[in-house]
């Protein structure tokens, strides 16, 4: 990550649906009946958390995350004892106690060496718990390639050097099985597609906007943030026209994500 921080919880949570839905297919898929703490590491704003904590009522649930914005944003959502935030760096990272559940949800593409640091995240959790994590992986034609290939054009070349670099480190759900594996946690993993439709002109340029395109919107000035914007969404509508849904012209996302758990034997 970054050292400035570049996160904006106000884009981020103008779409909420097709941000959780990806973490509410992970929540279902991990058993624990009773975990006493929970951890989720890359919290954002905080609306998945509270997700979490739905989940698992009786938990302590405590929300991680290096983004000093997204942390402020997230403790409107706090309740001491039950739902708690704080500012930290998922590499450094330790708790206080040993988890039951740790949960990262589109945070560890962000981290190249996140490999690396799985066993050390599975070695914290307590007897039976439960590592799991899902990230997006790349498609053919997604928001993420209009953004590089933009960002290669003449126009922009010298200022966005390297600027999406970071973002692109997924690996296929075999190295994460045995990643897992190798750290001594019952392991598997798995892929899932999604089409989400979005309404309204520009749509997947808001979407990337409070995403993949934070890398590059915070290297620019604000008028030229907004100009790389303009054209990523000429580029985008180009690439993928608006459809009609239901009576209505909608742009069409499209998500690969991976998804992966661990337990610990109990």
């Amino acid at each position: 990550m970054a050292n400035t921080d570049i996160w904006d919880p106000d884009a981020y949570l103008r779409w909420t649906r097709p941000r959780t839905r990806a973490v509410r297919d992970l929540l279902g898929s991990i058993d624990h009946a009773g975990p006493r703490l929970v951890v989720d590491l890359g919290c954002g704003p905080g609306n998945n958390t509270e997700l979490i904590a739905g989940r698992w009522p009786d938990a302590l649930v405590l929300g991680i995350d290096s983004s000093p914005r997204m942390i402020a944003a997230a403790r409107s959502r706090q309740r001491p004892g039950r739902l708690e935030f704080r500012e930290g760096d998922l590499r450094e990272w330790e708790p206080d106690g040993a988890p039951d559940v740790v949960v990262a949800s589109a945070v560890l593409q962000w981290l190249p060496d996140h490999l690396s640091l799985l066993p050390r995240i599975a070695g914290f959790l307590a007897p039976g718990g439960v590592l799991g994590f899902q990230m997006p992986g790349e498609v053919p034609g997604s928001i993420a390639d209009i953004a590089r290939e933009l960002a290669a054009t003449d126009a922009w070349r010298d200022t966005l050097r390297d600027a999406l670099d970071a973002m692109t480190t997924v690996h296929a759900a075999t190295d994460y099985l045995t990643v897992l594996g190798d750290a001594g946690l019952e392991a598997e993993a798995w892929e899932t597609r999604y089409w989400f439709p979005l309404a309204g002109e520009g749509s997947l340029a808001g979407y990337a906007a409070g995403s993949v395109l934070r890398p590059v919107l915070a290297r620019l000035s604000p008028g030229d943030a907004d100009r790389f914007l303009a054209e990523y969404a000429e580029r985008q509508r180009a690439a993928q026209p608006p459809r009609v849904v239901g009576g209505q012209p909608v742009q069409l996302l499209r998500q690969r994500r991976v998804f992966a758990l661990g337990r610990r034997s109990p």
